[in-house]
């Protein structure tokens, strides 16, 4: 309410406005700014790059310091493709302060004058009209005007506002004038309270979470065997120089020291594929979210519809035709007014070829819809000059001039608003409009391709639930339609058991602004990976949260801001080869992980059986970081490789995974060890020619395990990518330099060299028929 400070024929006084202005701040909205630096070196700061930065403090410590920069390069290099990738995501808040940038009429002192709406404080008196972006929340202490706030509300029709109601900033006034005391300013505003949510969303990222978990798992594995080793050293009084070697190999071995660049270059390079097929991506984890989403929330206006009202029907009431109806609707509208319900009647009429000139009336007088009387009215004189009155409103108010029995009429009225539309009456008469013209139902149309989007969508295993402002039925309406389903429920209305359940229904009705992003949380709670569209300022918070925001072309740009993916072609279709490539990084990333899993458990296990077994440290630090960086050059070849999306979603198979990599892990070991043990006893190698064996074998069975996991049926039923074969021959021909010369190592020779690339090849061969049954029975092809 206008507090008592305020004097109507004055309004503020400068002095008083002054005084709030310091002590309550200006009419902007908070804006959380970082400094750039903050931004970047908070990449460093998370679970993966803390293995990496301990990593690189234990290569220091022991004097390492070319590998520890070499695992430094791989961290920093990631970092700033992130961080250049997801600047464009932190531009939501200031979007939010343009909205509020306009100049208003404002009442000081008893005079009118402009100033910016930065400017004006709570209880200014303000003067909206046509056209008027209304700066503040207000209430309206005289007059009326049609606002339209869809991209606030997400209603798609406007709303008349009249004296004691309120409405919030950041709506357009459509049409007439009134006067409105500010209520709220700046962060106290609806569009605040939105700004707050907004930085308060922070979804978790899945695909991170998995791998670090995985990359856990392995690192208490690695422990345990250091621990083992520790104990068999002090029984059996081996040196701490052999040792802490050991450790440090395995340590290597272990942490996933290309992973932020796997991801973000992975990330990246598709991000740039989708803004070839218009679609924009603001974050880049959302690629990798994509992949696993199994419910999208669909709002309606905007986005399963055109978020433009049309006239879908005409129902003349006998003796009248259709072309009567539109005419005399059109003699009761403002051709000049931004109002969509005019502007419906008067496409129509354009598309008819009419015009009302046909009549022979003379205009007189044109009175807007009145919230009163909730219909607009004008007057007219015919040929003879008889005044004539033509009314166009709500059904109840233009039925109540109708001297007979309307229940037929008003039931039939009921009958189609159940289907979501808009029905408004039409009647005119000598002097007072007194015989009914019709009915005209008005509509926000389906866009043409919802119904195959929502079908597209199922198909891919994804669950699309509605979510939407309107009522029940309504909304019901419009999921039959499309394809989404009946099953819905109205959320003020909805009990405990309801709201458990909520996954389980198709249409969640009744929804305000503030819901959505908790009906986001809800299902984030029931461990959804949860996808959201949206296009108001409304849903930037529900966008914000979700897994996967996405905003449609026509969003405001607070909206586009807060979004993962922005869409610049109408509709959603394009969202769908955005699923399908996500679905794709996701099948890369899974042989990263398998790949991982598989390597660390055969060298962790192959250094260990030596050292016990063999009495010997089969692989020095030198020869481990080497290895490493063999298997990552060729690891990060998997960014391009050429795989087959799932066309169904799946969770991320953590057990699977960790079964299927140690399984194959092991049986590696088997051969490799195996191959190990031939050498020393039957051979009779040295130390030195071990050391370099162990070295080749690791190196080249690290080469053939990627191809063994890349493909999840036979190897042989897909092609790699010409990055990766062209980096495995480099690596191929580095090793054979390096076996036959000596570099860096004790030399074993080409010729016994290629007899190692062949019986390792002969035995990933027969591996790969065992490795297609495991993945079947895992459930991981």
């Amino acid at each position: 309410m206008p507090d008592d400070n305020v004097k109507l024929q004055l309004g503020l006084s400068w002095v008083e406005a002054k005084k709030r202005l310091s002590e309550e701040g200006l009419n902007a909205l908070p804006e959380k700014r970082s400094h750039p630096l903050l931004l970047f070196l908070s990449k460093f700061w998370a679970p993966i790059p803390w293995m990496l930065e301990i990593t690189i403090i234990l290569e220091i410590v022991l004097h390492r310091v070319h590998d520890g920069l070499a695992i430094a390069g791989f961290l920093i290099g990631s970092s700033i493709i992130s961080f250049a990738q997801e600047s464009r995501a932190r531009r939501a808040l200031r979007s939010l302060i343009r909205r509020l940038s306009p100049r208003t009429r404002v009442l000081r002192d008893g005079v009118w004058t402009i100033l910016p709406a930065q400017e004006i404080v709570r209880g200014d008196i303000i003067l909206l009209r046509s056209g008027d972006i209304v700066p503040a929340d207000l209430q309206l202490i005289e007059g009326q005007i049609e606002v339209n706030e869809s991209m606030i509300t997400g209603e798609s029709f406007p709303r008349t506002v009249c004296e004691g109601e309120t409405l919030f900033g950041g709506g357009f006034v459509e049409s007439g004038q009134a006067h409105g005391v500010v209520v709220a300013t700046g962060a106290q505003t609806h569009l605040g309270k939105m700004t707050k949510l907004i930085q308060k969303a922070m979804p978790p990222s899945q695909a991170e979470k998995v791998i670090f978990d995985i990359v856990k798992s392995l690192l208490w594995i690695d422990s345990l065997l250091i621990a083992f080793i520790s104990l068999y050293g002090a029984i059996a009084a081996l040196p701490f120089t052999i040792l802490l070697p050991y450790a440090l190999v395995i340590l290597i071995a272990s942490v996933p020291a290309t992973l932020p660049s796997i991801f973000t270059l992975a990330t990246a390079l598709g991000s740039r594929e989708l803004a070839s097929k218009g679609v924009l991506t603001s974050k880049l984890s959302a690629l990798e979210d994509a992949s696993v989403m199994d419910v999208l929330l669909v709002d309606k206006t905007g986005t399963l519809t055109r978020n433009e009202l049309e006239i879908n029907n005409l129902f003349p009431y006998s003796p009248y035709s259709s072309k009567e109806l539109l005419l005399w609707s059109a003699l009761c509208s403002d051709p000049l007014a931004e109002n969509p319900i005019d502007k419906a009647i008067f496409k129509k009429l354009t598309e008819y070829k009419l015009s009302t000139q046909e009549l022979s009336l003379s205009f007189k007088q044109y009175i807007p819809a009145d919230p009163k009387t909730k219909m607009s009215k004008a007057l007219y004189l015919d040929k003879e000059g008889n005044p004539l009155t033509v009314v166009k409103g709500a059904v109840p108010a233009v039925l109540k001039n109708i001297p007979f029995d309307s229940s037929e009429i008003a039931n039939r009225a009921k009958e189609l608003e159940a289907d979501g539309s808009r029905i408004l009456a039409v009647a005119y008469g000598y002097p007072k409009a007194d015989k009914l013209l019709g009915l005209i139902s008005f509509s926000d149309p389906l866009r043409e391709e919802s119904e195959a989007l929502v079908r597209k969508i199922k198909e891919l295993g994804i669950k699309v639930i509605m979510v939407t402002g309107d009522q029940e039925f309504t909304a019901k309406s419009i999921g039959r339609k499309v394809g989404i389903g009946e099953q819905s429920i109205t959320l003020p209305n909805a009990t405990a058991d309801q709201l458990q359940q909520i996954e389980k229904f198709d249409i969640i009705a009744g929804v305000f602004p503030e819901d959505k992003f908790m009906i986001v949380q809800a299902f984030q709670k029931k461990n959804h990976v949860t996808g959201m569209t949206g296009d108001g300022v409304n849903d930037a918070p529900a966008l914000r949260q979700a897994h996967v925001g996405i905003a449609v072309s026509n969003a405001v740009d607070v909206a586009k801001a807060a979004a993962s993916f922005v869409l610049t072609n109408p509709g959603l279709m394009d969202i769908v080869p955005a699923i399908m490539l996500s679905r794709i990084i996701f099948e890369r990333i899974l042989t990263y992980i398998l790949n991982k899993v598989v390597k660390t458990i055969e060298v962790a296990f192959y250094m260990t059986l030596g050292l016990v077994l063999g009495k010997t440290f089969v692989l020095n630090p030198f020869l481990g970081v080497i290895l490493v960086l063999y298997n990552d050059v060729l690891t990060l070849s998997i960014i391009s490789d050429q795989v087959k999306p799932a066309y169904k979603t799946r969770k991320w198979p953590i057990k699977s995974i960790v079964i299927s990599g140690a399984t194959l892990g092991f049986m590696l070991l088997l051969f490799s060890f195996s191959l190990f043990l031939f050498a020393r006893n039957v051979l009779g190698l040295d130390q030195d020619h071990l050391q370099s064996l162990s070295f080749l074998i690791l190196a080249l069975e690290g080469q053939a395990t990627l191809y063994l996991v890349r493909e999840r049926h036979h190897f042989w039923n897909s092609w790699p990518s010409s990055w990766m074969i062209a980096t495995s021959l480099f690596v191929l021909f580095a090793l054979g330099i390096q076996a036959t010369y000596g570099i860096g190592t004790t030399k074993i020779g080409f010729g016994h060299f290629l007899c190692l690339v062949a019986a390792i090849l002969a035995y990933m061969i027969a591996l790969d028929f065992f490795k297609v049954w495991l993945f079947r029975k895992l459930k991981l092809s």
